[in-house]
């Protein structure tokens, strides 16, 4: 609980934590899920990546006791409440589901496959292994997102009108090799956060309007920048400005999200994106009818911390301590058709005025 407002920050541990094993041992395992793992002391039992050097410099980095000489011995090595965490990129996820033991419970990353058919395949193959399965969509987990998603249910904004989201920042997408061979770069990696979260806010929308444009810094990639329109008919107005690309120092940065209701207004500035490389700390202020802007205390971070809660939600679920698995691939196969909306929507592009 946080002062003043007393909003819900934090998920639940497991009474009985469960032990992980990891498949992949990408950036994303070394700065976010293993310190999260670490940090709310949910074990690690193992680890597997094709590359087996990288897969044992994780492993000596954070005392992770077994590097699996392949997936079949990872999976080989299962026990009853053994969680498996697919920390895989999407064209690795489906044969990755297709290896795992009938009724296993598992963590995927995100996105689920690289468009909506190829979620529609990892689903069915999740379903037809009774395999109980959630995408990691932290953002819903970040402390700063839970204390707004806590003041939306509560009713303390009252009717959501505004919901607006505006980035202008510069990613290193350099980073990443695989991204150049991707399709499209943006929304499917970037946005789908955002989209996943807008829903749990929201619900779905009417329909979408959505534009990604490449920038010349960045040659070999499809896009960098988004402009994203939901359509919720008159209820509420909500609308995505993404500019990965701005690359003139710290002044004008923006990285806000602001949630605008009809008795209160929630703001939140995301100090991780200022700068990826450096990050700094969210920032959320609330009002509330009748009250002033307060700033709200914050407990942690995107990361690792809402690395940590979306594993406990998995794991309290599949325990039977959580009655909703909050990024259960059934919903998160709401986002995937969400974000296949929004790529047909740039490439068809929008209504040209008529000549008057």
């Amino acid at each position: 609980m946080t002062a003043g407002l007393n909003l819900e920050q934090t998920w639940p541990m497991p009474s009985q934590p469960r032990p992980i094993t990891i498949i992949g041992a990408g950036d994303i395992v070394s700065s976010a899920h293993m310190p999260a793992y670490r940090k709310i002391g949910l074990p690690v039992a193992g680890i597997f990546d094709l590359d087996q050097a990288k897969a044992r410099a994780v492993a000596a980095q954070f005392d992770i006791p077994v590097v699996h000489e392949s997936m079949a011995a990872a999976i080989a090595a299962r026990t009853d409440d053994t969680v498996f965490d697919l920390a895989l990129p999407p064209v690795a996820i489906l044969g990755a589901v297709e290896q795992l033991t009938v009724g296993s419970v598992a963590l995927i990353q995100k996105p689920l496959g690289a468009n909506l058919a190829a979620a529609r395949q990892i689903l069915a193959a999740i379903d037809a292994r009774k395999i109980t399965a959630a995408t990691n969509f932290q953002l819903r987990f970040t402390p700063s997102m839970l204390a707004i998603r806590d003041a939306v249910r509560r009713g303390l904004l009252g009717d959501i009108v505004e919901l607006e989201v505006r980035l202008a920042v510069y990613m290193p997408w350099e980073m990443w090799s695989f991204i150049p061979h991707l399709d499209a770069v943006e929304i499917p990696l970037h946005s789908i956060h955002y989209l996943d979260w807008i829903r749990s806010i929201l619900g779905e929308p009417d329909s979408v309007y959505a534009k990604a444009v490449p920038h010349p810094r960045y040659p070999d990639l499809k896009d960098a920048r988004s402009s994203i329109i939901l359509d919720y008919g008159p209820k509420a107005r909500c609308c995505l400005s993404l500019n990965h690309t701005y690359n003139y120092g710290p002044k004008h940065i923006d990285a806000t999200i602001r949630v605008e209701g009809t008795k209160g207004c929630a703001h939140l500035d995301l100090g991780y994106l200022h700068d990826y490389l450096k990050p700094v700390p969210e920032k959320l202020e609330v009002i509330v009818e009748g009250g002033e802007w307060t700033g709200i205390p914050l407990v942690g971070e995107r990361v690792p911390d809402a690395f940590g809660a979306v594993m406990s939600n998995l794991q309290r679920y599949a325990a039977g301590e959580d009655s909703v698995l909050d990024t259960d691939v059934h919903d998160s196969i709401r986002t995937m058709a969400l974000v296949d909306a929004c790529l047909a929507s740039s490439r068809l592009g929008g209504i040209v005025p008529q000549a008057v």
